[in-house]
């Protein structure tokens, strides 16, 4: 009713329209739709406007910008996502990132910041913050 049509940002990994295989390289940045599936080895930038699924033998070198991203395997660079980021229990993301909402399995390995959902949504009427208070230092 107020504010148009929400984007969807529900996950697609079903259906896969690019694949790098568990034996192949790419070297270059990307721009792609739909699913992208990486397997092999992918050195570069890779934006994509649809979901990104990195597999447990896949490995990343460079920034990932998508709307979902499930991630089992190695990122080393910053992870932009719209959407959900999955972490499972083999993902490693050595680098920043920016999501919708994150999942977090049990084993997963992140380092790096984290800047989750969106601060267009944070209220910011009736907030006050006060930076002159008189702090003193605790007593012996």
């Amino acid at each position: 009713m107020f504010g148009g049509k929400k984007e969807d940002t529900t996950p697609k990994y079903d259906k896969v329209d690019t694949l790098i295989g568990k034996s192949s390289a790419f070297n270059g940045n990307m721009e792609a739709e739909g699913t992208v599936r990486v397997e092999g080895t992918f050195e570069g930038e890779l934006n994509v406007k649809g979901d990104i699924v990195l597999g447990d033998t896949g490995k990343i070198i460079g920034n990932l910008i998508g709307t979902n991203a499930h991630i089992a395997g190695r990122v080393e660079g910053n992870v932009k996502v719209k959407g959900q980021l999955h972490l499972t229990p083999t993902a490693y993301i050595g680098g920043d990132i920016d999501v919708g909402n994150l999942v977090v399995d049990e084993g997963a390995i992140f380092t790096g910041k984290c800047h989750m959902g969106s601060n267009s949504n944070l209220p910011t009427d009736g907030i006050k913050i006060d930076t002159k208070q008189n702090i003193k230092p605790l007593q012996k």
